[in-house]
């Protein structure tokens, strides 16, 4: 979230990550952050009222009403949703956005997101709640996160939410298929093959897409999550461990071989860049990526608030795809002396650099 944040274009003020690993890699990829791993119910935030804060953003821990546990909700001392009502009141943002997961609007959770709502209303913001998929924003993944998102009651109305991309949609093998070549796996392609032309049914047997998406990326490095299993159901891939290396020719020759995931590969799926270096052991680093809000959602999103607070107008494919909009193009003027065809000149002249 904080990565996806600052390509929205916000600077962060403080950065609050109780995780030690979680931090270290915060550090080193961004070693002019202010991150700081004090447990936020013991810290009181009304000194940064002072610094005018536009945004606050975090990702709750999910534990507490994720159908993976035991949905112990305000019950959890996990749970930080009172403490979130908490920080926005005493911060005074002009926008915050809080990221969980779908379980969080159970009904038997529904007394206590009620109460965080009056909260924040007390604390003068319009809130709303919405669903969105990363899969909408051309991420290799079925996921779907709860956003609570709110606004001062001067600024109602203004947000609006991102726009969808479903012409993007991406797909395991693209995504994957560099990395599960590195080692020299020959029937890498084949397989990228099978994953871009995976067909996506519904219960009626209605294809409904085509190409392989990933399902929940596991917080640990054993087996698969319950509800992820029929999601990997038959893409061909081996879950019950992580790879430490992308498949050789000799383990491809195998009968029955089914590539593994290596966390270069989970870090990818989950929208990291490449050279994001994280820290801590195997076990750690699988949960950061896996407890991980995409940095294209989270920018999306981010860019969504910054229009509301700043009433600005965004050119969404030009700032989440900027990589594709870097290409310039140099016409040189025609000789004095010369008249050419206008289609002929700059069909001829046209530099791309």
């Amino acid at each position: 979230m904080s990565l996806g944040l600052e390509r929205a274009g916000f600077t962060h003020e403080a950065l609050f990550e109780f995780d030690k690993d979680a931090a270290a890699t915060l550090r080193q990829n961004r070693p002019g952050w202010n991150v700081v791993t004090d447990d936020i119910r013991q810290v009181d935030f009304r000194p940064y009222r002072k610094r005018n804060i536009d945004l606050v953003a975090g990702g709750l821990p999910c534990q507490p009403y994720s159908q993976e546990g035991n949905q112990l909700g305000k019950e959890d001392p996990r749970d930080l949703l009172v403490e979130a009502v908490r920080v926005v009141r005493e911060v005074k943002p002009r926008a915050f956005v809080f990221e969980n997961v779908a379980g969080l609007l159970h009904a038997r959770h529904a007394d206590h997101l009620a109460a965080a709502l009056r909260g924040f209303r007390k604390a003068g913001f319009d809130t709303e709640i919405h669903r969105l998929s990363v899969s909408d924003f051309g991420i290799a993944q079925t996921r779907s996160r709860i956003l609570i998102i709110g606004l001062r009651r001067e600024l109602a109305g203004a947000f609006r939410l991102p726009p969808t991309f479903p012409e993007r949609r991406a797909n395991l093998g693209d995504a994957l298929v560099d990395l599960m070549s590195a080692n020299g796996w020959s029937g890498a392609r084949d397989w990228a093959r099978k994953m871009r032309e995976h067909v996506i049914t519904d219960k009626e047997g209605n294809t409904v897409a085509v190409g392989a998406q990933a399902s929940t990326l596991v917080t640990s490095q054993g087996d698969r999550r319950p509800n992820a299993n029929a999601g990997w159901e038959g893409l061909g891939f081996d879950m019950s461990k992580l790879s430490n290396n992308a498949p050789t020719d000799e383990e491809g020759s195998v009968a029955g071989f089914k590539p593994g995931l290596t966390l270069r590969m989970k870090a990818r799926l989950q929208d990291f860049p490449d050279d994001w270096v994280f820290s801590g052991g195997k076990a750690s680093v699988t949960k950061q990526i896996g407890n991980a809000v995409p940095p294209r959602l989270a920018q999306a999103v981010g860019l969504a608030l910054f229009a509301a607070v700043r009433n600005m107008q965004i050119d969404w494919e030009t700032l989440l795809w900027p990589s594709e909009s870097l290409e310039r193009v140099t016409v040189r003027p025609p000789p004095l002396d010369v008249v050419l065809d206008g289609t002929e000149f700059h069909s001829s002249l046209i530099e791309r650099v």
